[in-house]
């Protein structure tokens, strides 16, 4: 990847962060189709790079920071994207040497995406959204403390949502059990 590269996924990057500050309650549409624009772009930088087959760090760093652009948009259409980045991002994790902070933001980013896209429903998604939210954690311990408090609060909800849903669909004991509860 080529300094100039380099320099404009770090403006997109700084962009998503004024972005942020500028409409904390992410709700405007200016917000929106700045974060869109912004998605746009590191989607064709990521999509040119792997094209170009560049280095793999740079890939993994740039497929990050379009799945963190998508999540911060966080509708469906875009988590899903977003999951597709990340998705991206951790099979390029598998074959380079990532630095410990770069793994805890993919992990924990991927873990956030799965959770919504989870919405409450799909076992499955909110089950990999803990595992990944808890490598996450192990990384944070070690390396960033700063980070541990905000990474067990997504692994307690994703934790949740696993036991609320293999909850939700119980034994036929515990169904019966339940609807006497109700009674």
């Amino acid at each position: 990847m080529r300094a100039d590269e380099r320099d404009r996924r770090a403006a997109l990057v700084a962009r998503k962060e004024a972005a942020l500050r500028r409409w904390p309650n992410r709700a405007d549409d200016e917000f929106r189709a700045e974060l869109n624009e912004v998605a746009h772009e590191l989607d064709q930088m990521a999509r040119a790079l792997d094209e170009a087959q560049a280095d793999g760090l740079d890939r993994l760093r740039t497929w990050c920071a379009l799945g963190e652009a998508y999540l911060v948009l966080g509708q469906k259409h875009s988590l899903q994207a977003a999951s597709e980045a990340f998705r991206n991002a951790e099979a390029l994790a598998a074959m380079v040497e990532a630095q410990a902070h770069e793994l805890m933001n993919l992990k924990h980013g991927y873990g956030c995406t799965l959770l919504e896209l989870a919405a409450g429903s799909n076992v499955d998604l909110a089950s990999e959204a803990a595992a990944r939210l808890s490598s996450a954690l192990e990384l944070a311990r070690k390396h960033m403390p700063v980070g541990v408090a905000h990474i067990k609060y997504e692994l307690f909800r994703a934790e949740h949502t696993v036991a609320q849903l293999r909850g939700a669909h119980g034994t036929p004991e515990r169904e019966a059990h339940r609807a006497r509860e109700i009674e």
